[in-house]
């Protein structure tokens, strides 16, 4: 594998394993929490962020605007920690392994997504990171802001 995506992924061991101690401090009914009117639920959220890895990965390979809809329809869990942290770990190993089978030049080989966007796929992997972990920022604020929790989950080595 590419030295510059082994460095990727590693960031996003972390990130996997954070979001996974994250959901498991939460309970069920944490779930339902909606902070503002008329955005996600923590469950929600959650359950976005289970299929970021997948999704984002699919669309660098140049999935088309009806793959992606069929995509989602199928691959959003249930909004419950178990089926959430499973579809989480599962996404995460799928992308882990296209990454693995692509050459340098297929990683840096440019592919405009379906909503306009041109990237190589590496550019893919490093958006993929950042989406990532946008949304943890996210859950970690929503839990200690608005839950009165501290996680104690380190965000960064």
């Amino acid at each position: 594998m590419n030295v510059y995506c082994m460095g990727v992924l590693k960031e996003m061991d972390l990130a996997i394993h954070s979001i996974v101690k994250l959901i498991d401090m939460l309970s069920e009914e944490d779930l339902n929490f909606r902070p503002t009117e008329g955005k996600w639920s923590m469950g929600e959220l959650l359950s976005h962020m289970s299929v970021i890895c997948k999704a984002d990965f699919l669309i660098g390979a140049g999935a088309s605007e009806e793959e992606m809809d069929q995509f989602y329809e199928e691959a959003e869990p249930e909004v419950n920690r178990k089926a959430i942290t499973e579809a989480l770990l599962h996404n995460y190993a799928y992308l882990k392994e296209g990454i693995a089978k692509l050459s340098e030049e297929e990683l840096l080989q440019e592919r405009t997504s379906y909503f306009g966007v041109v990237h190589s796929r590496y550019e893919w992997l490093l958006d993929t990171q950042a989406h990532l972990f946008h949304h943890r920022g996210q859950l970690h604020s929503m839990i200690v802001h608005n839950l009165k929790l501290e996680p104690n989950v380190p965000l960064f080595e």
